[in-house]
């Protein structure tokens, strides 16, 4: 598809994002409530449970990517449209004590573990474990390769594996290595960087405190109507004036996001609507959807095709547990492989 297209998409999806980030209130049924706060309301409910399951995937067909892909000049084989279409990313967060996520305090170590898995067509390529302060990963390097049409590179990276560290090799070799984080905050340290890495406490509730009171003024709330998925509400707002707004309020509440957002211009933004349709179930936030179709031009859009990013809420999951086997990296020799890379 154009750049211009995808350009878009990152824009509208990340300013979607937002729009499911930052309002509150209490757990209890929506459908006799004001839009805006039963939204609020399964907002909040989200984190009235001890476990989160959050999915993320595309609302598409195989056949509707490749019509897309062919109408603006690209092209797409149908194993490459199958395998975008049936991608997903999990993330899951679970308490370790059995409390809230919702009692959970700004600056808590240790409150929560984490899952993050990044699978397709039911193989899982990429997994991340958050457990104690240890980062927990493995990759199916060699699925990767072949998922992207490259299977015959892995013996060369395999070769390469075999003469670099051990945590290296065991990666490639589709095992747990392991990274403390303590250890790695403490090297941050060393070089001057662990105090501006993260936000304190303060500052991430004057941030969350400021991004609620840009939504309260930037986006409207409707309610569509109720069906299967739950109390549906539609979600609107100008992309311009959102993206300014979010952006004052990281700069003014952490002051160091302002070196990175120096040579962002939200006025270059294109001013247009954007519409997310978000469903409560259960006083929780229950599924929230973004039609890409909105954002193309009439010559790309493709009669009755189907393509949204879809983000679904599951106050359910398993347990995150400590991989049996790991290889623990050697921060050293990573920053030795680090240093090599950059010359």
């Amino acid at each position: 598809m154009r750049r211009s297209i995808l350009a878009r998409s990152v824009v509208v999806a990340a300013s979607a994002a937002l729009l499911v980030a930052g309002c509150g209130g209490g757990a209890s049924s929506t459908s006799s409530k004001d839009p805006k706060a039963a939204f609020s309301t399964g907002m909040s409910g989200l984190s009235d449970t001890d476990v989160l399951t959050v999915t993320l995937k595309l609302d598409t067909t195989a056949d509707t990517l490749v019509g897309l892909a062919k109408a603006s000049g690209s092209t797409l084989n149908t194993t490459q449209a199958n395998d975008i279409a049936n991608a997903q990313l999990v993330i899951e967060s679970k308490t370790i004590n059995g409390k809230k996520l919702s009692e959970i305090k700004p600056g808590q170590t240790n409150a929560a573990s984490t899952r993050f898995a990044l699978s397709d067509n039911g193989s899982t390529y990429v997994e991340l474990r958050g457990v104690d302060d240890v980062l927990y990963i493995k990759a199916d390097v060699k699925g990767a390769l072949a998922l992207f049409g490259q299977a015959k590179l892995f013996d060369e990276v395999q070769a390469r594996a075999n003469s670099l560290p051990a945590f290296v090799k065991a990666l490639v070799a589709g095992n747990w290595v392991s990274l403390d984080l303590n250890l790695l905050k403490s090297l941050a340290n060393q070089f001057g960087g662990g105090a501006a890495a993260s936000p304190n406490p303060g500052q991430g509730q004057k941030l969350l405190a400021d991004i609620k009171a840009v939504l309260q003024r930037d986006v409207t709330v409707t309610r569509v109507g109720t069906d299967s998925d739950g109390d549906h509400l539609r979600l609107t707002a100008h992309t311009r004036q959102l993206g300014t707004d979010i952006l004052q309020a990281f700069t003014s509440s952490i002051p160091a996001a302002g070196l990175a957002a120096q040579k962002l211009d939200p006025s270059k933004v294109p001013d247009r609507p954007i519409v997310v349709d978000a469903w409560v179930s259960n006083g929780a936030l229950a599924k929230v959807s973004l039609d890409l179709t909105q954002f193309m031009t009439a010559a790309d859009k493709q009669p009755g095709a189907k393509l949204a990013v879809v983000v679904t809420f599951d106050r359910s999951g398993d347990d995150i547990s400590k991989p049996d086997n790991s290889t623990p990296v050697d921060l050293s020799q990573l920053t030795s492989l680090l240093g090599g890379l950059g010359g």
